[in-house]
């Protein structure tokens, strides 16, 4: 198949999170198997042709309106006037069989105009879905009714999606208004050779926490505030590594790292805290396994890629029970699930975790188990086809065929 796609977040100078991952991870696999890819990114440089690891990739440089969340939908239609023209341009030359897109910022909405060409909305968490939970201190207002608009249009017009979770698609549903959303549902995938166990484990000693996530609200920061003092209480020794960008969306505070810095100061623990703000992701199993304990403490988290990079390295996970998350983890097989907000159960997890090396270990391979039998190259690629497979005969069907 020759295949399109649409990915805002894609490396290397847009590779902001778990999308961006995906997208290349995908694309990669789909690319080994002999399918053509090429991919259309936003650059943040200049437009240009690029080969990223036997990719085409587009970056199409998009004029940024001034920042903040009411100027996105011009931000949303002017990315997609882009992406269109390079698409259909692409498309004469050698039509597209699938348009893969994701749901976030409605990135599909235009290019479900070329005809004959069926496509796939990827389910990862929209826009809309993050203001409407009132998350990340956004708030309601005309550009939130505009790209709730923009993604309902975009998931409408989409021949299938996917998502990783069934959680999403109850709440795609909910959220949009849409009845019976044609959907598969499927893992991510992933390097199971780079996130694999290592033979060296962690020396024990003091406790060893990594958070490994954007510093925002609904990724639970508020929670480990809370939470690492209490665990320095009973284990003065213990560190927390915390990796991630710094994000401007803490109530009160100019950014998430400002305000755990405040709290961990007055805390009298901060002594103990590392921030890194980004590592490469080939050094990712490095991290993971320098550290005894993994938090996943989300407020909402649909899918999030760096619990299955956790698990894959056979390490111990402790996650909250909001979104997809106990969808990943099974409480005392594959990890810990405590409810979300509640920076007493995770400190009383950690703890418990922290007693028993022997249920570390028991978690960290019934984890990477859960990884090989889900999320192995073979197991998505087998997926995805169904997937394309499917949004092809329904074309056909509704082009009458």
């Amino acid at each position: 198949m020759n295949i399109c796609i649409v990915s805002r977040e894609f490396p290397p100078d847009t590779a902001y999170g778990g999308i961006a991952t995906f997208s290349l991870d995908t694309a990669l696999i789909l690319k080994a198997r002999g399918h053509d890819v090429t991919v259309f990114s936003q650059s943040v440089t200049g437009s240009r042709v690029m080969n990223w690891q036997g990719l085409t990739v587009y970056k199409i440089k998009v004029p940024q309106p001034v920042r903040g969340p009411q100027r996105l939908p011009i931000f949303i239609l002017a990315f997609n006037l882009f992406v269109m023209r390079k698409v259909i341009r692409c498309h004469l030359r050698r039509p597209f069989d699938i348009i893969d897109a994701p749901d976030h910022l409605a990135e599909g909405l235009f290019v479900t105009l070329l005809p004959k060409v069926p496509l796939v909305t990827r389910l990862h968490t929209p826009y809309a879905l993050l203001v409407d939970m009132g998350l990340n201190n956004y708030r309601k207002g005309l550009s939130y009714w505009l790209i709730k608009t923009f993604e309902r249009i975009a998931l409408r017009r989409s021949d299938v999606s996917y998502a990783p979770t069934a959680d999403i698609v109850r709440r795609c549903e909910q959220l949009f208004s849409l009845k019976d959303l044609p959907v598969k549902i499927f893992g991510y995938p992933l390097d199971l050779n780079l996130f694999s166990p290592s033979e060296n484990r962690t020396p024990w000693g003091a406790p060893r926490i990594l958070f490994m996530s954007r510093l925002e609200q609904r990724k639970g920061i508020e929670t480990i505030a809370k939470a690492f003092p209490k665990i320095r209480a009973q284990h003065p020794d213990a560190t927390l590594t915390l990796v991630g960008r710094d994000m401007p969306n803490m109530q009160g505070v100019r950014s998430g790292r400002q305000f755990l810095q405040s709290v961990f100061t007055e805390a009298g623990c901060i002594d103990g805290v590392t921030f890194v703000d980004h590592v490469p992701l080939q050094q990712l199993p490095e991290i993971l396994h320098e550290h005894h304990i993994i938090w996943i403490p989300s407020i909402y988290d649909n899918y999030p890629l760096v619990c299955l990079e956790a698990m894959a390295c056979g390490k111990s996970v402790i996650v909250s029970d909001a979104g997809g998350l106990p969808e990943i983890v099974q409480h005392e097989k594959t990890g810990l699930i405590f409810p979300k907000g509640n920076a007493d159960a995770l400190t009383q997890q950690t703890l418990r975790l922290y007693a028993s090396p022997e249920l570390q270990v028991e978690l960290g391979k019934n984890a990477r188990d859960y990884c090989e039998e889900s999320c192995s190259e073979e197991v998505i690629y087998r997926e995805n086809i169904k997937l394309y497979e499917y949004a092809l005969t329904k074309s056909k069907k509704e082009l009458g065929q």
